[in-house]
């Protein structure tokens, strides 16, 4: 069995209402910035790294989120299990998003729109819980 380590960031920001960055993937469907976790890097830092390989954009993490997500994948025929961190981060009003050559373009969205817009359950699970995690810490202020 192979095993991956990534880590990922969640984006957001307060245009009157909590928006998150979502990048649209070759595949065709959503998702946050993400990757591999470097020799010798924290997963935070893997994690700003890649939001800004991905989006062009400096992050600022929040503090005392930290989310573990699990799961299994097919690449090429082989079954992957793959461990990924995910972080909180959140940048300016209008932040001028710049996406890699690794997407096909990038959406914000509201958290209802999010909830009907993903694809796969546990990215609705984890978008709920930074929402509830962003009021619970007046963050959307």
């Amino acid at each position: 069995m192979k095993e991956e380590i990534s880590s990922g960031i969640i984006i957001f920001r307060n245009r009157g209402k909590i928006e998150f960055l979502f990048l649209q993937r070759r595949e065709g469907f959503l998702d946050m910035p993400k990757g591999h976790v470097e020799k010798g890097e924290s997963e935070l830092n893997a994690a700003k790294r890649e939001a800004l390989e991905e989006t062009g954009l400096s992050v600022n993490p929040v503090d005392g989120f930290r989310e573990l997500q699990q799961y299994w994948y097919t690449y090429e025929g082989e079954k992957i299990w793959k461990k990924v961190s995910l972080y909180l981060g959140i940048v300016s009003e209008n932040a001028e998003v710049r996406i890699s050559n690794e997407h096909t373009g990038f959406v914000w969205l509201s958290l209802d729109d999010a909830l009907k817009t993903l694809s796969f359950q546990n990215q609705k699970e984890i978008i709920r819980q930074a929402y509830d995690f962003i009021i619970k810490n007046h963050l959307d202020k």
